[in-house]
């Protein structure tokens, strides 16, 4: 045979691959880890020693790693072999991982590693998410309390997500000398990260272990993870004055994207990928400008599988502050259910991109007071004409109140636990000092619907943001309809207030609509009596009597109108009954102190029923 083909044969690492199944080994013969297969990292911290194996190098105190491409990750085995020449501490350990999704494993990454050392002196599994650290499979402690350290281990993986972990020592001391593999612990299924791009080892040394640390045989078998999941888009940024950034939730490739933005903006003139190719910054040749709210297209974004991008449009404006108006408590949710929690809502009244960070909520006590300890979640963004809820476990508010995809519900780490049977609710902007109360509420059990025997799980919905917060008539249970509530989209009883041209011209007062259900099913559950009015001055008592003239319930006493405007019944009598089904009667007195000027009007009101 040739000799030089022979030496290839031997003494390179051996890749094979058969559609998705993965097999690979590195027993460093070749005496070069820059190449076949390249590993790449702190290369200057490492050797090749005489002896084949891949030796620690580092001069002085330091935390060095090499990674090398691996994209194994089910029905896997992960087979290595560790030998440290020094008593393993919290700063004199080896990692080895077997799962990462970035090349740098001494940073934030997603990932699986064999922790082979620390204080307990043990060889573990752990997870890793980013930079936050979970033992998964815990080691025997003490396995490892001897000097040197000579072991071969074994990581397998099912398709499942099933881990187990396996030791076999090397010593001349029976007490940490295996004759065959031993398991470590029980098995874990674990399946918080999906697919792999690299493996990696990692040592952590001090001044005089630099060169403590070996690793070899190193064999690597199983089959990669068919990504089938699509990128995410999780976040939209401005950065003043020309430039948007995009961040996803994995790796992506734009080779082939197209970003639009529409209001004049038009295309990017240039877009550059970072953090791991999971942000995008698009600069574009035309101050945002302020007040304007941006549509932008991300057409064509691919994940490293090729899964296409499949929200594709997000809106975004230049962040403001708030000012009073701008935004209402739109919702509250007082009385949970034990499988929920509370929550609030607000909406965004105004045209403006609102910045929350300097937003606070809060509950004013019986002495008037309230503290500020309670603020939104840094940036959190509402939109205009947007909702917004808040609570402390969005995933069982979503739950309960089957929320559609598009509710905007967040989390707070803070909250303000709210009475169940009242109190003042308020939201406030603190900046530089300044207190300014945006809104508040002083909500009551008794505005909910009468027809309601038990209002835990129920929430008060404001029927229009631009009615009075303090007015309990602005106010209505959520419907049965919606599961008694609405977080972070439209409400249930949400109604226009826009006047509309009576039908009856001859007559100020009309009632919109003329016959309404109040039976908390969303449609139709509150009467809107509207009236128009030729002249001003005008003071109006406004009352529902029933078929046989007896009073219902008043409506207005003495109240001061307007040119235009409304008012609302929701059903109720004087005692806070619902009415039965039938035809009654809106009397309307209308008095002009100035002019003398009387009138009345009398017109039917139908209470009819589903």
């Amino acid at each position: 045979m040739n000799k030089s083909l022979l030496f290839i044969l031997i003494f390179l690492p051996i890749w094979t691959f058969s559609q998705n199944s993965i097999h690979w080994t590195e027993d460093f013969s070749d005496r070069d880890f820059t190449q076949n297969p390249v590993w790449s990292g702190m290369t200057d911290n490492f050797i090749v020693n005489s002896s084949n194996q891949l030796q620690s190098n580092a001069s002085t105190t330091s935390r060095s790693y090499l990674s090398t491409p691996s994209e194994v990750f089910e029905d896997a085995t992960w087979e290595f072999w560790v030998r440290i020449n020094y008593t393993t501490s919290s700063n004199n350990y080896a990692m080895v991982y077997i799962i990462s999704d970035r090349a740098d494993i001494s940073g934030d990454l997603n990932g699986y590693y064999v922790h082979i050392g620390n204080t307990a002196d043990e060889i573990s599994l752990y997870r890793q998410q980013g930079n936050n650290r979970t033992k998964i499979i815990d080691g025997a402690d003490k396995s490892i309390d001897t000097n040197p350290v000579i072991v071969t281990i074994r990581v397998t993986r099912s398709k499942d997500g099933t881990f187990s972990l396996f030791r076999k020592r090397q010593s001349e001391n029976p007490d940490f000398n295996d004759a065959d593999f031993v398991q470590e612990n029980a098995v874990a299924v674990d399946n918080h990260v999906q697919g792999s791009k690299y493996f990696g080892v990692l040592f952590a040394n001090t001044g005089t272990t630099g060169n403590a640390y070996f690793f070899d045989n190193i064999s690597v078998s199983g089959d990669k993870f068919i990504d089938e999941i699509p990128p995410e888009w999780t976040d939209l940024q401005i950065v003043e004055p020309n430039q948007l950034i995009l961040t996803f939730s994995e790796e992506v490739d734009l080779s082939t994207s197209d970003f639009q933005v529409d209001n004049g903006i038009g295309n990017p003139t240039s877009v550059q990928l970072s953090q791991g190719n999971t942000m995008a910054t698009l600069t574009f040749s035309q101050n945002f400008a302020r007040s304007v709210i941006y549509t932008v297209q991300a057409n064509n974004v691919k994940d490293l599988a090729g899964n296409l991008l499949q929200e594709t449009e997000k809106q975004i404006g230049i962040y403001e502050k708030p000012e009073i108006g701008d935004l209402v408590i739109n919702e509250i949710l007082f009385d949970n259910l034990e499988n929920s929690d509370e929550y609030f809502e607000i909406y965004n009244n105004s045209a403006k991109a609102i910045d929350l960070s300097n937003v606070f909520f809060g509950v004013r006590n019986t002495a008037g007071n309230f503290n500020l300890n309670n603020f939104f979640p840094a940036n959190s963004i509402v939109l205009p004409h947007s909702y917004l809820a808040l609570t402390r476990q969005p995933d069982l508010v979503r739950e309960a109140y089957k929320a559609p995809n598009e509710a905007n519900i967040i989390f707070s780490e803070r909250w303000n636990a709210l009475n169940n049977t009242g109190a003042n609710f308020l939201i406030g902007s603190y900046i530089e000092g300044d207190t300014l109360i945006l809104d508040e509420v002083g909500y009551s059990a008794k505005w909910h619907h009468s027809l309601i025997r038990n209002v835990k799980g129920v929430s008060l919905e404001r029927i229009h943001p631009e009615l009075n917060s303090q007015d309990p008539s602005s106010w209505h249970s959520a419907a049965s309809e919606v599961n008694y509530g609405t977080p972070g989209y439209k409400n249930s009883q949400f109604r226009e207030i826009a006047a509309e041209t009576p039908k009856n011209t001859e007559n100020w007062f009309y009632p919109d609509p003329e016959a309404f259900t109040p039976d908390n099913d969303s449609r139709d559950d509150v009467l809107f009596i509207r009236y128009k009015t030729d002249a001003v001055g005008f003071t109006a008592n406004v009352i529902i009597f029933n078929a046989v003239g007896a009073k219902i319930t008043q409506i207005a006493t003495n109240q001061l109108l307007g040119s235009d405007g409304f008012m609302i019944w929701d059903g109720k009598t004087d005692r806070g009954l619902n009415v039965n089904p039938g035809i009654y009667v809106l009397y309307v007195e209308l008095v002009n102190s100035s002019s003398g000027q009387k009138k009345v009007e009398k017109m039917p009101v139908v209470v009819s029923a589903r």
